[in-house]
């Protein structure tokens, strides 16, 4: 293990690792001719970018894996793992990991108890509940007691680190942070120490602290958020599309710690991780301490998605009354990232409802009135399989959900009718370049970039092409696909409807 030392100067640091994430880094085709890539024996897959403006990198690992890929009653599961990445190893968090395993074993078997009993439903014996309970929070409290809380985070920030996070979606999970240049070996212990050896320590703390709060805050106590999943359950019956990323309330606090090993076991493998790292490093060293501290990722193969959704039948619906105000959505099936049309999606998603420009900004917001936000996106709730091009509006006071609604499928038949205009698709290619030319900005978010395309798509050039897509979309490519999927029997409506209560 790498010495572990305090930064010397974290005002300096910090002002450093500023001014990287904001540095222009040249032309995308120069950015491209630099960009070199290997992949270790166990198909971690690394891509370099140098940059030695200022002495500090920034990475990001791409995980191939998220909620799409948990099954029926064990959702959740990709998100706890992120938090559990940040537990530590057996090395980090810990003052005795032989008694802290021996002390989360036990932890384990108490949980175990107590949901057996718990499973029983009306016919569980309260007594017995209550002892259980007991004897499984003793169990926690006595595993708790071997942890070092925040270790792993505490060595990053004291080493200079900034911008440790990690985010779970769909079809994915990064992680990313950056930190000086003189701390690559202890970077890539971190990294390649959690991703090849993490201790699911405080995993019930977690689940049935922070996890579960962030359910709460989320969806359960969030209307929009309600509406959200339920409009997302109803457009997928069959693809894990169905769920959320956070996974049902019922399934996190019944996961086990068994359940995330073997999620980890099944998917946290070196054939679904890609790893960028941009900034002030060498090539030859990045690959010597990835083949290092990363070799012990395992090897496996990772489960293959079997599961397709069918063809929708007839249009979907759902009113949930509320006392909350009132939102609508609605959403039309649309292939997936790598579809002939996608970029046609995405032209067809701008001009009707992205930003203050499009279709239905214009007439709901600044003309009629009555919304005060209203937009609509390609990829929902994400894109690595078939998905949707969906539309929000969040009415103004005094109108309902089915006043914008009303407005919503008008602009869509008329796209539908009359198509859009030559200027209307150059402004599209406008914005895709000015968004592109934003995306190269700074270490960090080349780092994204690169880990996210090489992750989907298979290879990171595609991020130097995806103009090109936009730039080949017609005004009657709009039409054909617009005349396609905007069909009532393709369409999946979800709204509040506000209703006093006493």
């Amino acid at each position: 293990m790498p010495a572990i030392r305090k930064r010397l100067v974290p005002g300096l640091t910090g002002v450093v690792l500023l001014l990287a994430a904001g540095l222009a880094v040249g032309s995308p085709q120069d950015i491209q001719d630099q960009v070199r890539e290997f992949t270790l024996d166990n198909g971690v897959h690394f891509i370099v970018l140098e940059r030695h403006d200022v002495p500090v990198f920034s990475f990001n690992t791409h995980m191939n894996v998220g909620s799409s890929d948990e099954v029926n009653g064990h959702t959740g599961m990709a998100h706890i793992l992120e938090h559990m990445a940040f537990k530590g190893t057996s090395e980090i968090g810990t003052t005795d990991i032989k008694k802290e395993l021996k002390a989360m074993k036990a932890e384990d078997e108490a949980f175990a108890a107590l949901l057996k009993e718990r499973n029983k439903g009306a016919k569980a014996d309260p007594d017995k509940l209550a002892e259980l309970e007991a004897a499984f929070d003793a169990a926690v409290e006595a595993a708790g007691e071997f942890v070092v809380p925040n270790q792993f985070s505490e060595i990053v920030d004291n080493n200079g680190g900034r911008g440790l996070n990690a985010g779970t979606w769909t079809d994915d999970t990064n992680y990313f942070y950056s930190f000086p240049s003189n701390r690559l070996e202890l970077w890539a212990y971190l990294e390649g120490t959690r991703m090849s050896d993490p201790v699911l320590r405080q995993f019930y703390t977690e689940k049935h602290g922070p996890v579960t709060e962030e359910r709460r805050m989320r969806t359960d106590n969030s209307p929009f958020g309600m509406l959200l999943e339920q409009f997302q359950n109803l457009a997928f019956m069959a693809h894990p599309y169905h769920h959320s990323a956070i996974g049902w309330m019922s399934d996190i606090q019944n996961a086990t710690r068994d359940d995330c090993k073997t999620f980890f076991d099944n998917f946290y493998v070196g054939k679904n991780m890609t790893v960028a790292v941009v900034g002030d490093v060498e090539f030859d060293e990045v690959k010597k301490l990835a083949k290092k501290y990363f070799s012990d990722v395992s090897d496996a193969e990772p489960p293959m998605m079997d599961t397709y959704e069918p063809e929708q039948k007839g249009e979907r619906r759902i009113v949930i009354e509320d006392e909350a105000q009132p939102f609508y959505m609605c959403g039309f099936h649309i292939g997936n990232y790598a579809d002939p049309d996608y970029a046609v999606y995405e032209a067809i998603s701008d001009i009707i409802g992205q930003g203050r420009t499009s279709r239905l900004y214009k007439r709901l917001v600044k003309q009629d009135k009555i919304a005060s936000q209203v937009v609509s996106f390609a990829g929902f709730p994400a894109n690595k399989y078939p998905t949707l091009l969906a539309f929000l509006g969040i009415p103004a006071k005094d109108v309902t959900a089915l006043d914008i609604e009303a407005a919503i499928l008008e602009e869509i038949q008329k796209l539908v009718d009359e198509g859009v205009s030559e200027e209307e698709l150059a402004g599209v290619k406008r914005r895709a370049k000015a968004n592109y030319v934003r995306s190269l900005q700074g270490n960090l978010g080349l780092a994204r970039q690169l880990a996210g395309f090489q992750g989907l798509d298979g290879d990171w050039r595609e991020m130097f092409t995806q103009l090109d897509d936009i730039e080949a979309v017609t005004v009657a490519d709009v039409q054909r696909v617009a005349e396609e999927i905007f069909v009532p029997n393709n369409r999946t409506v979800a709204y509040i409807e506000t209703v006093e209560t006493e």
